[in-house]
């Protein structure tokens, strides 16, 4: 299938993860791809193989940067057509705080009532706060913005914003991760309307629990709970998001509107 002969895509966060296989998997569908990501040396690695790629630097917490990111796009590739704002980002400090809770409470479950309190709102920061959504948030805010008024021109183009199943049902001990999704979520319903008359789609994905290197890595004591409790019995891959992604972006997605995907193997069934 190369439903995306001809097409300039961007993707956020492209330089590794679930970003790293949507890129692959739009330039396998045709798709002259860029890579937008904070570190331009792992894009650069990720569209070395990738026929007409491209890697630019993009910090997407700051609308000036996904500005120049986004018009250096067209002016080395050509017009935008499909945007994917995917950049995300952990307060790894709070991780750090809540995991040692985490494998207590799971201790302490197995042999009676928890005891220990996560407290992963009580202690919180307000610069760990605005971390997170000004990556998830702000950054899916600044680049369909950015796509928006490039594609509005033309009257075409394609917004695929990521969210999650945290925004959905809230995620316990992330209370700033759930917030900024479900804040994408809100987003992407508001602007689809919008936009839908000018000829851009905006759609939204939002994954369950997806088994990438930063999931082993980082937050290895709750991907063990993850695992139980999603119906599927495994962590879903970064290329089934991407298929996901995919979809959104074709021709065969032309009547979702401001919709949300959700592969998540069954964790969550009403979204």
């Amino acid at each position: 299938m190369m439903r995306f002969e001809g097409k300039v895509a961007a993707v956020t966060g492209g330089g590794s993860g679930i970003g790293a296989a949507i890129c692959r998997r739009l330039a396998e569908e045709g798709a002259t791809v860029a890579a937008l990501d904070l570190s331009v040396d792992t894009a650069q690695e990720i569209v070395a193989d990738l026929p007409g790629a491209a890697a630019i630097q993009v910090d997407v917490s700051n609308s000036d940067s996904v500005e120049e990111a986004v018009s250096k796009v067209e002016s080395e590739l050509g017009p935008l057509a499909i945007m994917v704002n995917n950049a995300g980002a952990l307060a790894m400090s709070h991780v750090a705080r809540i995991t040692p809770l985490i494998k207590q409470q799971q201790a302490e479950q197995a042999v009676g009532p928890i005891q220990t309190p996560l407290e992963a709102l009580a202690r919180l920061t307000d610069e760990e706060w605005r971390f997170v959504m000004s990556v998830h948030l702000d950054g899916t805010f600044y680049g369909t913005r950015a796509a928006a008024r490039r594609m509005a021109e033309r009257r075409a183009g394609v917004i695929v914003n990521m969210a999650s199943v945290c925004g959905i049902e809230g995620c316990t001990g992330h209370p700033h991760y759930s917030a900024a999704k479900a804040g994408v979520l809100g987003f992407t319903k508001a602007t689809a309307k919008e936009v839908i008359v000018q000829g851009i789609r905006v759609n939204a994905i939002a994954p369950g629990f997806i088994d990438t290197t930063r999931t082993k890595a980082q937050v290895g004591v709750a991907r063990e709970v993850n695992v139980v409790r999603t119906p599927a019995g495994r962590l879903g891959t970064p290329e089934e998001v991407a298929a996901a992604v995919a979809f959104l972006a074709s021709d065969d997605a032309a009547f979702f509107v401001g919709a949300t995907i959700s592969p998540n193997g069954g964790l969550v069934t009403a979204v």
